[in-house]
């Protein structure tokens, strides 16, 4: 019959033996070879291994955020402490934290970094226009997990940045108003919006990263590493789209791997020792800066002043530079331009030429968003407001975070703190050490009624109100001199006598004599 399968000779019989009940199933010598012993170009750099950095950091992320994910709880009474619960009683809480804080942060560093020198080289260009568009989409769903986990701690940075970044979403022309109900689950930030962002990052970003990231090491394993680019431009046709293109390509990349060297153990060296160097950078970081957590959440906390993680600082500080109605044309253009211009690149730029010194306009174009993210990143760091007050050493309550911004926009020209600021009042640094709050508030809203001959201008209604001399006078009262080196309060309070008055122009000089003498007459 046909379908008899003949029986296995003894050689066939004896080697089947030899290869093993695993290896006869899956094909272990078979996935080796094809993984391991495959031959690579020469004279590959450490610069090729920057994959391998985003990955190692990336298998970081999922260890700590499955010990992480463990004790957390996604809802808004419960989070914040979770996390504390965390960094008090779990063993290694607060490394774990701090180790995936900083993962996250190496992780975005590493894929860009990746990025451009895969554009620096020309390797999305042919055959690998597909795997450019894979790790474009490994790109941006790096930045999502930054975007979602940023909200999980659920304190005061957590919730406001989130809150101004599903702000900006809903400036989308049309689908603004969707998107942002989507991202919160609802018209507010509350419970509806952790469980989404909580599940968001957990489960949706990792599926989809994970199905993406095999894709990607697919296409490498087999379209090969990419090599020098000299190798590809000796003789090239003009335009990749040449028909005669893909086989010049063909010949070209054979002969870089008769010189080259096998992936195993050549290249996995160089990959082992960069994934050796980022597990301990992480660590490093994880032990020395640690992770910041914030007071709670807040949300009628109207006067905190949100920063995004760094990695946003850009764009954040871009929309601060158009602000009115430009601001939601920048929200939505420049990121549909930055999404078009990744996306379509392999398909604009078809040139053979793939060194960066060899194409003028790419070096431009890299130079320009390079340095222009550079000094928008450095303008964000310069207004950021420290979340410890330098002038303190601590952290400042909301309503002294209020002060502390009205008092360096109103008062700061007059008096110096922290050898900041104008010399025509007295030094403010040690004032909290000396008075109260309410003499303070006293003492802005009316200072001739403390000093008759007093230059300082009454900040009472309705220069400020009520509430915004209060603000400034907590804040104040935290200056007790340099952080370390704080002076003992010796409180010198005195508050001038108020006096009744018997129409609305006030007591004369007599009438303020008599009531006083009436005062010192014992009562009958």
């Amino acid at each position: 019959m046909s379908d008899v399968v003949p029986p296995l000779s003894n050689d066939s019989a004896t080697s089947s033996v030899k290869r093993g009940w695993l290896d006869q199933r899956i094909d272990v010598v078979g996935i080796r070879r094809t993984l391991l012993d495959r031959e690579v170009p020469d004279r590959l750099t450490w610069w090729h291994t920057l994959g391998s950095a985003a990955m190692t950091a990336f298998l970081i992320q999922v260890v700590t955020g499955l010990v992480l994910a463990t004790f957390y709880a996604p809802t808004p009474d419960h989070a914040y402490e979770s996390i504390q619960y965390v960094q008090r009683e779990v063993n290694a809480g607060v490394l774990l934290r701090a180790m995936h804080r900083w993962g996250a942060s190496l992780m975005v560093v590493f894929v860009l970094a990746h990025m451009i020198r895969v554009f620096s080289m020309g390797a999305y260009k042919y055959p690998r226009e597909a795997n450019w568009l894979f790790g474009v989409g490994l790109f941006f769903l790096v930045l999502g997990f930054g975007f979602t986990g940023s909200l999980l701690p659920w304190d005061q940075k957590a919730y406001w940045a989130t809150q101004v970044g599903t702000s900006i979403a809903g400036t989308t022309p049309w689908i603004g108003g969707a998107m942002a109900k989507m991202l919160k689950g609802g018209s507010q930030l509350g419970a509806a919006t952790l469980t989404r962002f909580y599940a968001f990052h957990v489960l949706w970003l990792p599926v989809l990263f994970a199905a993406l990231l095999l894709l990607h090491l697919m296409l490498v394993v087999r379209q090969g590493i990419a090599p020098r680019t000299d190798v590809l431009e000796d003789k090239a046709p003009k335009r990749t789209s040449d028909p005669v293109y893909p086989a010049y390509y063909g010949t070209a990349y054979a002969a870089s791997k008769h010189t080259g060297v096998r992936f195993w153990p050549d290249i996995i060296a160089k990959d082992v020792i960069t994934s050796l160097v980022v597990a301990l950078a992480v660590l490093i970081l994880a032990v020395t800066v640690g992770a910041p957590l914030e007071p709670p959440a807040d949300p009628s906390d109207s006067s905190y002043i949100p920063h995004p993680e760094w990695y946003f600082l850009p764009f954040y500080q871009l929309l601060k530079l158009f602000p009115g109605s430009m601001e939601s044309t920048i929200a939505v253009g420049v990121p549909l331009l930055l999404v078009i211009a990744l996306l379509g690149l392999p398909f604009f730029d078809r040139g053979s030429r793939r060194n960066l010194l060899h194409r003028p306009g790419s070096l431009a174009a890299l130079s320009v968003l390079l340095g222009g993210s550079a000094l928008l990143v450095g303008a964000a760091v310069r207004d950021v407001q420290p979340t410890i007050a330098p002038e303190t050493g601590r952290q400042l309550s909301s309503a002294e975070r209020a002060g502390r911004a009205l008092f360096q926009r109103q008062c700061l020209g007059c008096h110096v703190v922290m050898n900041k600021g104008g010399d025509e009042g007295p030094a403010l640094m040690q004032i909290g050490a000396h008075h109260t709050t309410a003499w303070l508030h006293s003492f802005i809203e009316e200072p001739r009624r403390f000093h008759p001959n007093s230059r300082m201008a009454a900040f009472g209604s309705p220069v400020l109100s009520h509430q915004e001399i209060e603000e400034v006078s907590r804040y104040l009262a935290t200056l007790r001199g340099s952080p370390g080196a704080e002076i003992t309060p010796q409180i010198h309070d005195t508050f001038p006598d108020l006096q009744k008055s018997d129409g609305a122009a006030g007591a004369t000089k007599n009438e303020k004599s008599a009531s006083t003498n009436a005062r010192k007459q014992p009562t009958q």
